[in-house]
């Protein structure tokens, strides 16, 4: 009888040593799955061809809207910038300093800004330069200087706040702000301890002081200058043409003939040299604020000038 229970016993054993085991396969089988998942989830903008994603997502989706207006004159002037100031229109993106972002110190990349300003350069274009890229006309980028001021955490919410510097008769200057938007003083000491502890690491003698908030509320972070002339097939076309055929201008009056050109099928046309022969198209009214924010653009980029030589 005592061994009959001995038998039966090793047998239980036997069972529950299996299902320990599996029960336990089963949970780092888990573990390591969740792990897994999160792991491709937090690198997901990181995978090839999102950033194409990323960065074509608001010409994708301007189009999809256009096609979709039952009015798309009206679509047009609605989505154009008319009678508005080059100076103040801003355009705004906002990111996530992730994990796939950010370096060992723990805080974004200097790699990741130029990688997200170019997002946000194309949603520039979409925003103000729809005339123009629709005859045909694109912006190459012809370079761009930074200045890090203080570092963006790991997982802080930030934005690019982009607007027009100044324009030459050939180059355009477009001035970009990384800023965050901490909503309260205890956020905004987070940020700068985090900024204080970064500068720790690196070592840096002296330490840069962290940026306070500023008055509208933000910090900033990283500024960029970039620059770009406009293009038709091969001919530049100059930056105050192209702004004023999208509806720049203290009124509606560059918008109304700029859409009675497309509307006759002669708005290439003109891009292409007709602006010579016209008058009108010099944006006059900004003139004040075009050579001071020129004055500062070209002391930028007259050291980069000399030394690409």
């Amino acid at each position: 009888m005592s061994g009959f229970v001995g038998s039966r016993f090793k047998q239980f054993a036997r069972v529950l040593s299996r299902l320990v085991r599996h029960t336990v396969g089963l949970y780092y089988l888990r573990t390591v799955s969740i792990f897994l998942a999160a792991l491709i989830l937090i690198n997901a903008r990181s995978f090839p061809l999102v950033w194409h994603v990323r960065v074509l997502r608001h010409l994708v989706g301007w189009n999809l809207r256009k096609a979709l207006s039952p009015n798309k004159r009206r679509f047009m002037e609605v989505t154009s910038p008319v009678a508005q100031d080059p100076f103040k229109s801003v355009v705004t993106h906002k990111y996530w300093a992730g994990p796939d972002d950010c370096d060992f110190l723990g805080h974004l990349s200097n790699s990741a800004y130029a990688k997200n300003l170019d997002i946000a350069r194309m949603k520039v274009c979409i925003t103000n330069l729809r005339p123009f890229m629709l005859e045909g006309g694109w912006m190459p980028l012809a370079g761009a200087d930074y200045a890090f001021l203080s570092e963006i955490p790991m997982f802080s919410h930030y934005e690019v706040r982009a607007k027009v510097a100044g324009w030459d008769d050939k180059w355009i200057y477009l001035h970009s702000e990384f800023v965050t938007c901490p909503n309260s003083s205890r956020t905004a000491d987070k940020v700068e301890s985090a900024a204080e502890v970064a500068a720790e690491m690196t070592l840096d003698i002296p330490k840069h002081k962290p940026r306070s908030v500023r008055p509208d509320g933000t910090i900033l972070h990283c500024t960029a200058i970039s620059r770009y002339c406009f293009k038709l097939g091969r001919l530049t076309v100059p930056p105050r043409v192209a702004l004023a055929i999208c509806g720049f201008g203290i009124d509606r009056s560059n918008w109304i003939r700029s859409a009675s050109m497309q509307a006759h099928g002669g708005l290439r046309r003109f891009l292409e040299g007709g602006w010579r022969d016209e008058k009108g198209w010099d944006l006059t009214e900004f003139e004040e604020q075009r050579l001071a924010g020129m004055d500062w653009c070209k002391k930028l980029t007259q050291g980069i000038n000399a030394a690409s030589w």
